[in-house]
């Protein structure tokens, strides 16, 4: 069975006294790459045999169930690559919050993943009191990443928010960039997340405030970028109705709107072209 899920995960501050059962989960991954990994899984009674494909809040899953047997005949191929963990049942309003508790190495680590039936749904989701940070595009609390890697270290690994502006004119793609404060460097409108704001929304404001442009988000699209001795920047693309002649930080940022390639030749960071190509490309498609 084949189908897209969408998915998102959170650290657990303390254990909900509504939590329901307790299943055993055996789980070890044959194969694994950056936007790929094969794991089979041992929960309960069954035996499922899944392909992920994808980073982040949607991904395409297919699922087998395979016997007991053949979970057995392919358990010595995922040697050190594996996890163990309880998973509990907790309701919250219509949603179903799936606990789960590490056990062995990863111990005390518990974590809280939550499924939606649309990237709408999962962004109007108001999570409860004892969920904590939001972990879902951070490589580290993958299981895979678990798996390999242990534990984090210290707290959930911090992370930035950017918007890529953009609009069509004359079938030719347009991107908005901004130099940072010093005017130094070309890079996009980022910052960092607020309690109290979704994503989406953080990304809205600081295109209008560092860009000057206002527009909203695509839904479900987005691109997390990785670079090294830097946070995490997780990059949604805005799309512009409007682009303003004067805006809050016009005094120290310049701003350019120019075709997508002449933008990416223009930003200082490869890692972060790198990821703005990435995404520039799905919105050709």
């Amino acid at each position: 069975m084949t189908m897209i899920e969408i998915e998102r995960k959170f650290l657990v501050k303390y254990l909900p006294a509504d939590m329901q059962g307790g299943t055993r989960i055996l789980q070890g991954y044959l194969a694994h790459d950056e936007h790929m990994e094969v794991r089979i899984r041992q929960h309960g009674n069954r035996h499922i045999l899944t392909v992920k494909e994808g980073f982040g809040l949607m991904r395409r899953e297919t699922e087998v169930e395979i016997s007991s047997q053949q979970f057995q005949t392919l358990w010595p191929s995922t040697e050190g690559r594996r996890l163990e963990k309880v998973r509990s049942l907790v309701d919250h309003g219509a949603f179903r919050v799936e606990v789960d508790r590490f056990v062995g190495e990863l111990e005390p680590l518990i974590v809280a993943e939550v499924e939606f039936s649309s990237v709408k749904e999962s962004e109007h989701f108001e999570k409860p009191d004892y969920l904590g940070q939001e972990v879902t595009d951070e490589y580290a609390y993958k299981n895979v990443a678990l798996a390999l890697h242990g534990t984090p270290e210290g707290p959930a690994p911090a992370f930035q928010i950017g918007a890529l502006p953009y609009f069509f004119r004359g079938g030719r793609l347009y991107l908005v960039i901004v130099t940072n404060s010093s005017q130094t460097r070309w890079i996009i409108p980022k910052g960092q997340p607020e309690p109290d704001m979704s994503r989406q929304d953080v990304a809205v404001m600081e295109a209008m405030e560092e860009a000057g442009v206002i527009g909203s988000c695509l839904h479900g699209l987005r691109v997390p970028c990785h670079r090294k001795g830097e946070e995490t920047l997780h990059i949604y693309p805005l799309k512009v109705t409007t682009v303003l002649k004067k805006w809050p930080e016009m005094d120290w940022r310049k701003r350019e709107v120019l075709p997508a390639d002449k933008a990416l030749k223009m930003i200082s960071d490869p890692g972060l072209a790198q990821c703005i190509q990435r995404l520039t490309s799905r919105l050709l498609t």
